[in-house]
């Protein structure tokens, strides 16, 4: 038997499956955000949400029972804890309602999120729930020197790498970035943003890649223009327009014209909320693309929202559950109160191993010296660049004929064809865990390929053996 050695490679079909419509489920319905049936404390709405491998953590307010809490086992036996009561948030606050709006978010040890009434940037212990203030409403207007007070808004982020929290000043319409305790400068200026762009009001959600490029929308409505733009700061500082209006009105039509919340997933996509009152979709990106606006596409429609399990068109903060975007909205004062909800990952080929072969895929836990692309049937593709480590297991074990032998996958000449295996890769985003599977179509050699282009990632390739 004999076996020849393949870089990871993507291969582009010219004949596409037919695209069919995203499985959704209810991830965590509202009883169990507010508190479960022994402990229901009869608030709203979910305000916020976020969630690390199989672990939420949920933000609900309104009714004056605003509460912090974590569900433990999404995935089956989920539990409930009250990390933050109504009372400890009133005693610390001396608010009775809380709203974080897009940026609840977990980072190192603690749950850290901006809140709209209190106007602080305040800080949850995971385990314990003790609320400490990060940065008060007088650390921020002694800073700005606001002679109107201030107010946050909806768009603000925390970086994963440093724990410091960007936030939009409406005030002086300038970014600003928490720099420790009670510590606030300006990120972005005023005269930064107008000569970049053209306009200085930030709407709508922020997000961060893992190489700390922030992205964030801007939308301005009046009687004389609308506009509105997907921008981009990388770490040099260097200010861009990601996506322009036309782009967007381009794939989600020009009834969509505001900017919701904005979410860098773990697949290496932006995923970008726009909507107008009663109407909503989401649409995504490669913003590491060299033309990030050619990959722009519909993700889910209003169609799709409205039929989800979600039921509604509108989408609040949006997060990620087992490779698979997740979400929840705003509605109050309706007899369905809703949790949060997540498209469920499908588990189709994504890479396709022609005859003989063994893959190189660069072993467990040392970075990647090459790009590798892996498509699912919507299009979307997971990217692992040269930071990035991951560690392959071959999942339910591999059949006979079948290994995967540190930085090889050897597949003999004389296993059946048409035939899947799974791979699975273990790695980090954000130094959290996170888990994604593959199928593997094992397909005769060489017929498949005349279907389509192979494009090879430049990588590490071992010398050949034979088996």
């Amino acid at each position: 038997m004999h076996s020849i050695v393949f870089r990871i490679a993507l291969l582009l079909l010219l004949a596409a499956p037919a695209i069919r419509a995203l499985e959704t489920i209810e991830l965590v319905n509202f009883v169990m955000c507010d508190g479960g049936s022994n402990d229901y404390l009869g608030a709203e709405a979910v305000m916020g949400f976020d969630i690390e491998d199989d672990t939420a953590y949920v933000q609900v307010s309104f009714q004056n029972v605003p509460q912090i809490n974590r569900i433990e086992h999404l995935s089956g036996g989920q539990v409930v804890t009250r990390l933050m009561h109504p009372a400890n948030w009133l005693a610390a606050s001396g608010e009775n309602a809380m709203t974080t709006w897009y940026g609840f978010e977990a980072t190192s040890n603690y749950l850290q999120f901006a809140d709209t009434y209190s106007d602080g940037i305040w800080r949850v212990d995971k385990n314990t729930g003790d609320l400490s203030c990060y940065v008060s409403k007088s650390s921020v207007t002694n800073t700005i020197d606001s002679t109107n007070g201030y107010r946050f808004l909806a768009t603000y982020v925390t970086s994963p790498n440093t724990g410091e929290t960007i936030f939009y000043n409406p005030d002086s319409f300038y970014l600003m970035t928490t720099a420790g305790s009670n510590v606030v400068k300006t990120f972005i200026s005023n005269a930064q943003l107008s000569n970049a762009f053209g306009n200085t009001r930030c709407a709508g959600g922020m997000t961060f890649d893992p190489n700390d490029n922030l992205y964030w929308g801007q939308y301005e409505s009046n009687r004389y223009r609308i506009y509105a733009g997907i921008h981009k700061r990388d770490t040099n500082g260097v200010l861009s327009v990601l996506l322009t209006k036309a782009q967007m009105d381009a794939v989600a039509g020009a009834n969509y014209p505001a900017i919701g919340d904005i979410f860098y997933a773990p697949d290496g996509q932006l995923y970008i909320y726009k909507y107008k009152t009663f109407h909503g979709c989401i649409i995504t990106c490669d913003p590491a693309a060299t033309n990030p606006a050619a990959t722009l596409r519909m993700f889910m429609s209003e169609t799709d929202l409205t039929n989800s399990a979600a039921q509604s068109w509108q989408v609040g903060e949006m997060g990620w559950y087992k490779g698979g975007l997740a979400w929840h909205h705003f509605f109050m004062g309706e007899p369905r109160r809703t949790g949060i909800f997540a498209v469920v990952p499908t588990n189709e080929p994504v890479l396709v191993v022609s005859g003989p072969a063994e893959v190189a895929v660069n072993s467990s836990n040392v970075p990647y010296g090459c790009m590798l692309l892996l498509t699912n049937r919507w299009g979307l593709y997971t990217r692992y660049d040269q930071t990035s480590t991951a560690q392959w297991s071959i999942v339910g074990g591999a059949p006979a004929g079948v290994t995967l032998d540190g930085n090889f996958l050897s597949v003999a000449s004389d296993v059946p064809t048409n035939q899947y295996i799974t791979l699975q890769a273990a790695s980090s985003y954000a130094g959290q865990p996170l888990t994604n599977t593959y199928a593997v179509l094992l397909v005769p050699e060489p017929a498949l390929l005349a279907l389509g282009v192979l494009l090879i990632c430049v990588g590490r390739v071992r010398p050949v053996r034979r088996v």
